[in-house]
């Protein structure tokens, strides 16, 4: 379990607000969710590289998230993680970065070494999110981008259980956002700028819950209102094996950590590929 949240901007902004004095920011919600945090921020939104900043403390321990605070950009992708599988390290932090690419999940996947295979980047850490991350840009296609994400997906349903897909993921030119499992995923505009969340940082706006198996599609050049579409439909959302996976909950800190790096060494000795 993690939060996540994105935005897109028509001008360069900053989330200083959503990450330390919004009514429910991020620092407030790292209390629970503290075992790492990150951000990649796209100062253009033109698909450039990110500037990807990440610890693996929790953010409201240190200085860290009130200086990135100040970071001004057009694309967003924020993540607080509580760990499930993988220990307390740089490596397992979110969000992950290759190129242009950007990924944040919000969810466990069991049989995660499932998503690995002879086109798909070795991960540099031990988590279930970064197989997703890098299985999914191992699909992703540019020039056709929902039918790539589609194809990701459907392979994570038709390998693991899971208790959630939710992610955040960007090419430097959009950010995606999709809500599969037991979290969920809201969104809000306002002008100029279109906020995704798992939790709704603000009381006094309009937020939109986002329904199971829904994409949203946020472009920083209308960010008005996101595209919407359903991404793998009914028949294979029937074949999904969902479930909390909610041992170790009641754990924090340091022995959650513990706990998430003891469960990926078992599942990745026994997780075939």
């Amino acid at each position: 379990m993690c939060r996540v949240l994105g935005c897109v901007s028509a001008e360069p902004v900053s989330l200083r607000h959503e990450l330390l004095e919004a009514p429910n920011p991020i620092v407030r919600q790292s209390e629970v969710h503290d075992s790492g945090w990150g951000m990649s921020v796209y100062r253009r939104g033109e698909g450039e590289e990110p500037r990807c900043i990440r610890f693996a403390e929790a953010a409201f321990s240190g200085e860290e998230l009130r200086t990135a605070s100040e970071e001004r950009g057009r694309i967003f992708n924020v993540h607080v993680r509580r760990a499930t599988i993988g220990g307390l390290s740089l490596e397992n932090t979110h969000p992950f970065c290759m190129g242009s690419y950007s990924f944040s999940h919000n969810g466990t996947l069991i049989q995660f070494k499932r998503l690995f295979g002879p086109a798909v980047t070795q991960p540099k850490g031990t988590t279930d999110s970064e197989y997703f991350f890098n299985h999914l840009v191992c699909q992703f296609d540019p020039e056709d981008a929902i039918p790539s994400l589609r194809r990701a997906v459907t392979a994570v349903i038709d390998r693991s259980p899971f208790s959630g897909i939710n992610f955040l993921f960007s090419d430097g030119w959009r950010l995606y956002a999709y809500r599969l499992g037991v979290f969920e995923l809201h969104w809000s505009a306002r002008p100029g700028q279109l906020l995704v969340a798992s939790e709704q940082t603000s009381d006094d706006e309009r937020w939109h819950s986002v329904q199971q198996d829904v994409l949203l599609v946020c472009d920083p050049d209308d960010p008005d209102e996101p595209h919407a579409e359903r991404l793998v439909g009914d028949a294979i959302m029937a074949r999904a094996h969902i479930d909390p996976f909610d041992e170790g909950s009641e754990l924090t800190g340091r022995e959650r950590g513990e706990f998430a790096a003891q469960r990926a060494a078992r599942l990745a000795g026994t997780t075939g590929a």
